[in-house]
């Protein structure tokens, strides 16, 4: 039985397992606390500006998309493997006759069960409280959920590949995206961050003045990339790895 199980069954699995691992009461707690400064802020927004539109949007690019999902999505995916890796529990699932591949996405696939509540719940009641009409609520939803699947693949390798990999994804969060990646393009370009602030600035028909500017299209496609990349790239260590 073992021998024949599928792809599907050894990521569910993989899933399963690593999703009751992740899932802590104190993990839990504090980003639940986190996610209620979004909503307050949201309705004081929505209130007390004179543009809530431009106001709302922004608050959304740097609170939601550059602060609040990076983080979430750091603590869980980052833990995912690199946690299992460090205790020694990985070695469980590598007994079992499944890929590394379905590993990796299994790992992804249980971090962003627990991200995407935590982050595009508490961000979306934001956006509605803003009162700035239903095109920035759909912006916001759908720029959340790929912001958190870009950022899971990215940091569920990052678990793999570094010791203390929170301190190195926040050094990639503060100094990378929001500062290296502001006075420099290239640079820019290899922040998540420049990808989904696109395309919620483009689909709500706001302008900022961005160094890196990418389409909707071009953005959207390269967080999908970047979900992907990140799943294939963690396989790939997975399979260097010797696990004792």
């Amino acid at each position: 039985i073992m021998s024949t199980i599928t792809p599907f069954q050894a990521i569910r699995l993989t899933h399963n397992v690593l999703l009751k691992q992740l899932i802590t009461k104190g993990r839990l707690i504090g980003i639940t606390i986190i996610g209620l400064l979004p909503i307050l802020l949201g309705w004081v927004i929505g209130r007390q500006s004179d543009d809530p539109l431009e106001a709302g949007v922004g608050f959304i690019s740097y609170m939601g998309l550059s602060i609040l999902i990076p983080i979430v999505a750091l603590i869980f995916a980052s833990a995912s493997l690199g946690d299992t890796r460090e205790d020694g529990t990985l070695v469980y699932l590598w007994l079992r006759p499944i890929s590394r591949l379905s590993v990796s996405t299994g790992a992804w696939a249980a971090s962003i069960t627990i991200a995407l509540p935590l982050t595009v719940i508490p961000i979306t009641i934001s956006a509605i409280l803003l009162d700035t009409g239903n095109s920035v609520v759909t912006a916001t939803i759908i720029t959340s959920i790929l912001a958190v699947l870009a950022y899971s693949g990215l940091f569920v390798t990052l678990g793999l590949i570094v010791k203390n990999p929170v301190l190195w994804g926040l050094a990639y969060i503060f100094i990378w995206e929001a500062i290296v990646a502001s006075f420099a393009k290239p640079a820019a370009a290899l922040a998540v961050s420049g990808y989904s602030r696109a395309i919620i600035t483009g689909r709500t028909n706001v302008e900022f003045d961005y160094l890196f500017d990418p389409s909707q299209n071009v953005s959207i496609l390269m967080l999908i990339i970047i979900s992907i990349a990140g799943i294939a790239l963690s396989s790939a260590r997975l399979n260097r790895l010797e696990v004792p």
